[in-house]
């Protein structure tokens, strides 16, 4: 972080500008697809999401509202305040679910512990065959 550091003595002011120079992470896909570093970070995300069949594109059913995703950006740094990598996440709006309609429905892109516990369980009690994936 040595890079970082301001020297002598700062007034707030002077300090606030110093603040508003700092690189943000973007808070808009219009702003973070003009920057190739976070085109790469999606262009990986949806890579990621195909090899893995995700998503299966399908018909909404009548009268039901789908619920959109947004991007959402992260600068990873490591130990050392350094620029590891930059993460791009797909996740949905749950803001838009309503209650009673499909706010309890799920749309979550981690497994929970409870859940994967469940599996373990059924597949030991059904003879399935486990396999491990990692993911990135």
């Amino acid at each position: 972080m040595e890079d970082y550091e301001v020297s002598g003595d700062l007034s707030d002011e002077a300090f606030v500008h110093y603040a508003l120079l700092s690189e943000c992470d973007p808070l808009t896909f219009e702003e973070a697809v003009k920057d190739i570093k976070w085109k790469q970070a999606m262009d990986e995300k949806i890579k990621s999401i195909e090899k893995k069949n995700t998503w299966d594109l399908s018909e909404l059913p009548r009268g039901q509202k789908s619920i959109g995703v947004k991007w959402v950006y992260k600068t990873k740094v490591n130990k050392n305040g350094q620029v590891d990598k930059y993460k791009a996440r797909l996740v949905a709006k749950r803001y838009k679910q309503q209650i009673g309609i499909d706010y309890n429905e799920v749309f979550a892109l981690v497994a929970r512990h409870d859940t994967i516990r469940l599996v373990l369980a059924l597949a030991t009690q059904s003879n399935w065959k486990i396999l491990q994936m990692d993911v990135k």
